[in-house]
């Protein structure tokens, strides 16, 4: 499987960068799970938790968020931005 590339920006700089299997973010819509090859999507998120995990399903980091955005590229990479 690969693996989706993923960081975490907050106001202080990069909170969590690197790879994962899937990540969780808390959208206004209702929670997205969003992993390698998944369409491109932006999103506004909603006060909770990104929680990035590996390909055994372990959790990597969990960090909680007040808001922000999340966007998926087409190259395989999420970005989100975070309050």
């Amino acid at each position: 499987m690969s693996a989706l590339n993923i960081e975490i920006i907050s106001v202080e700089g990069v909170t969590f960068k690197g790879e994962c299997a899937m990540a969780v973010v808390p959208s206004i819509e209702g929670d997205l799970g969003i992993m390698q090859n998944h369409e491109a999507v932006i999103a506004k998120l909603k006060a909770g938790h990104v929680t990035v995990y590996d390909n055994l399903q372990n959790v990597v980091k969990q960090i909680e968020i007040a808001g922000g955005f999340a966007e998926m590229s087409g190259a395989g990479k999420l970005i989100v931005l975070i309050d």
